[in-house]
């Protein structure tokens, strides 16, 4: 549904579209118990993009306060098509959860995830009755 990350173990989820975006948000919040305070968000825009707008947008999609907002990236590569101009009005969301000194929600939320996503892997394999995917 949105791409992420696996590496260091961080957990975060980065989409364009802001159903997805609330859809994660309310699962890490619901499933996972992470409070308000422990999402951060920085996102990811092209040159064309109101920052202001960009910003205030994802504030609201989110409900995460612009005080919790990093620092935004501009994409400024040259060569990018002239037909993507406008694609994305608000960029993309980078949602990012925070430990803050909680281990809940570090390396332990991480490890959590990968562990619920290898048991539906093998979950699909014994119903699909395959040996090895």
């Amino acid at each position: 549904m949105g791409e992420g990350s696996k590496l260091y173990e961080m957990v975060r989820v980065i989409n364009s579209d802001p159903q997805i975006v609330r859809l994660a948000i309310e699962w890490f919040r619901k499933v996972c118990r992470v409070p308000p305070q422990n999402f951060s968000i920085a996102i990811h825009v092209y040159p064309d993009t109101s920052l202001p707008r960009a910003i205030g947008y994802w504030s609201r999609v989110t409900g995460i306060p612009r005080r919790q907002f990093e620092k935004t990236q501009v994409d400024h590569r040259q060569g990018k098509s002239l037909k993507k101009r406008h694609f994305l009005p608000y960029g993309t969301a980078h949602i990012k959860i925070r430990s803050r000194g909680d281990r809940r929600f570090g390396v332990t939320l991480h490890r959590r995830i990968v562990g619920w996503i290898e048991a539906v892997y093998d979950l699909l394999k014994i119903r699909a009755g395959v040996a090895q995917w």
